[in-house]
């Protein structure tokens, strides 16, 4: 029964020491894509007031 749990220890082990060696990569992977995001979506704002379409009509 001991080995189950430390074969699950150790695969747990293997998962956690995977993510630690990808540190903070992921975490600015979505810092890129939200600000690029945000860059497509002010532009889109300023084109709309541009061309007077600030509010939209009902």
């Amino acid at each position: 029964m001991n080995k189950i749990f430390y074969a699950i220890g150790d695969f747990f082990g293997l998962i956690f020491n995977g993510v630690e060696a990808l540190g903070n990569t992921i975490n600015y992977l979505y810092i890129i894509i939200i600000f690029g995001f945000l860059v497509i979506w002010t532009t889109k704002m300023l084109k709309h007031r541009k061309d007077g379409e600030e509010h939209a009509s009902s």
